[in-house]
């Protein structure tokens, strides 16, 4: 029987297997089922039979409420039809390895998962009486399915070969109908036969007794099994799942929502998701954009975005607030919906915000050059949260500000919850006048001591520098077309070098190869003008930007266009000179001033 202490102890194959074929185990239908090849099966009964640890199988005990719920799937194989009672253990932990055992001892009559052909394991039991236990276990796979009969009669002409299929484990005597057949006259009479013909390939000493319990082992072998109890609440048993899953197929938060949601007519992932109106926002990053929804709507509601605090958005789920009490954060599927909504309202403001490039947006102009995404879920919050109030050029002020002193710490860049809750609360209570906490701790000095030379692609720091670029208005060297329209431009525009990487300069630069691809040298341009410049000095490609119609040999225009791109004079005087080492280190102090007058001024 299956305890209901939360303490490990032991429990058969023979045991967990007969669970599984009653129907009493079953898996959260957010699972993604059982994924294993059939080698992965063999391997697991090999280090079986060898009697190796094979891991723990972790099951949640279920009270009524959830095992009435149509939110569990039975394991693979077991016949739903042959199973009319509740179930009464949901398995978080150990999936995988008790189909395979299903599948390989119970042989159901259903094709192997992913493969369009019945599989059938066997075991080769001279290897494993002579201790060789590689590829002691084997399968054959056909279009037609064996069943117990037919392979009971594959297994009598084997006896000089000594393989026997593992569903002799899990069969019946045609004779004893509750009898099962490892302990017939007929498999009795098979092994003493067996011993009889290969007793030159047997170690000695062996007996028909001895060569049973052998077979035997693998149901009378020992997993560890941890039992959670009917007690824990949902969002308890969410977070240790997806703990457990990280290591292994992880199922994302979004997913075990879904799930959880399903029995309040919440259709997380068909109605809210996949239709959802705000498509621009899937374009952001529609593997995570989900969960970052998720995100928004906790920390709005619970000032935290962490896991455990999502999974408390599951309707009726209660979470103690001291001032109140016991309280349920969300109180049924409808008002779930409702959030949803406005939540993937909000992210969308957010990513406007974030895109455009008006004077107090921040730039992003391509999903891309965002510097982290996750800010998204706090901009989104905190917009939500003034829903009533206005969207002022203060506040919006104040909004440009955080995300610029965010990207540059780059605190976002790691596992990002505690920051993210920690901001909202901070910015939540913004008032007309206050600065983000993040800003009034930050200094000219903290500007002055990131080395950007060493700030490489991919960086919220490199990020952020484009987004200046954007809002700077600069426009394209050659054709003077501006970034970013409206919303955010669909043009060819992307960050490339402004000294080629294969360039070939006179002067001798210490820092051209170490530098080469940092911020330093590099800004928004199209494509175009990027392979017209080639691999051409600046000094050329320079000169031929001043005999172009729009600059009309016009030093003073040329000049203009570069200012934009936090090229300064002096930064224009090193780069016609082919200077690269002074042309770096003059417009990283162009950079830094540009950022201290947003920040400071």
């Amino acid at each position: 029987m299956l305890q209901g202490s939360e303490s490990p102890y032991f429990q058969t194959v023979k045991d967990l297997l007969r669970y599984v074929d009653q129907g009493l185990f079953v898996i959260p239908n957010f699972q993604r089922g059982f994924e294993w090849e059939p080698s992965m099966v063999c391997d697991l009964i090999e280090s079986i039979i060898q009697n190796y640890y094979t891991g723990l199988i972790m099951g949640w005990n279920l009270n009524h409420s959830f095992s009435s719920d149509k939110q569990w799937d039975l394991l693979w194989g077991v016949d739903n039809n042959n199973n009319k009672t509740n179930p009464s253990v949901a398995i978080l932990d150990g999936q995988q390895r008790l189909s395979s055992l299903y599948y390989a001892i119970y042989n159901p009559n259903i094709f192997f998962p992913n493969r369009n052909s019945f599989y059938t394991f066997y075991i080769n039991l001279i290897k494993i009486l002579n201790s060789e236990f590689e590829d002691c276990v084997f399968y054959k796979y056909g279009k037609s399915y064996k069943n117990w009969d037919i392979l009971r009669e594959e297994f009598k002409n084997e006896v000089k070969s000594g393989v026997i299929p593992l569903a002799v484990l899990s069969a019946k005597d045609i004779k004893l109908t509750n009898q099962e057949y490892i302990y017939s006259t007929e498999f009795d009479e098979w092994v003493n036969e067996f011993l009889e013909q290969n007793k030159d390939k047997l170690p000695n000493g062996l007996s028909s007794l001895s060569i049973g319990n052998k077979v035997q082992s693998v149901l009378n072998y020992n997993f560890v099994y941890y039992s959670l109890s009917s007690e824990r609440d949902l969002p308890d048993i969410c977070n240790i799942f997806a703990r457990v899953n990280e290591k292994g197929m992880r199922l994302s938060i979004f997913d075990l929502m879904n799930a959880f949601l399903y029995p309040y007519d919440v259709r997380l992932r068909t109605d809210l998701w996949e239709n959802l109106e705000y498509d621009k926002i899937k374009e952001l990053d529609i593997s995570n954009m989900p969960e970052y929804i998720l995100k928004t709507l906790s920390l709005y509601k619970q000032n935290y975005c962490s896991s455990k605090y999502i999974y408390g958005l599951v309707p009726e789920q209660k979470t103690v607030k001291l001032e109140k009490g016991e309280v349920f954060i969300v109180n049924n599927g409808q008002e779930f919906n409702q959030l949803w909504k406005k939540a993937a309202k909000w992210m969308d403001k957010a990513r406007e915000i974030m895109m455009n490039t008006g004077t107090l947006d921040i730039g992003a102009i391509k999903p891309d050059f965002i510097p982290n995404i996750t800010v998204l879920s706090v901009i989104a919050a905190l917009l939500w949260n003034i829903e009533d109030g206005t969207l002022d050029n203060e506040f919006k002020t104040f909004l440009q500000k955080f995300v610029i002193a965010a990207a540059l710490s780059e605190d976002y860049s790691g596992s990002s919850d505690t920051v993210m809750s920690k901001d909202y609360r901070e910015c939540k209570e913004w008032k007309p006048g206050s600065l983000p906490s993040r800003l009034a701790n930050m200094h000219d000095e903290d500007i002055d001591n990131i080395d950007f030379s060493s700030v490489k692609k991919g960086s919220s720091q490199y990020k952020i520098i484009l987004c200046l670029l954007a809002l700077n208005g600069a426009d394209d060297f050659f054709t003077q077309r501006t970034v970013g329209t409206i919303d955010y431009s669909k043009e060819c525009i992307n960050d490339h070098h402004i000294f080629p990487v294969k360039v070939k300069i006179d002067k001798v630069s210490i820092k051209f190869e170490s530098t080469k691809d940092s911020i330093l040298n590099r800004t928004l341009l199209l494509d175009e003008t990027n392979k017209k410049i080639l691999n051409k000095k600046p000094s050329e490609y320079l000169s031929e930007m001043q005999k172009r119609n729009e600059f009309n040999n016009d030093i003073q225009k040329v000049k203009a266009v570069l200012h934009n791109h936090f090229i300064n004079d002096k930064a224009f005087e090193y780069l016609q000179n082919d200077d690269y080492d002074n042309f770096i280190k003059e417009r990283e102090s162009a950079i830094k001033e540009h950022i201290k007058k947003i920040l400071f001024d």
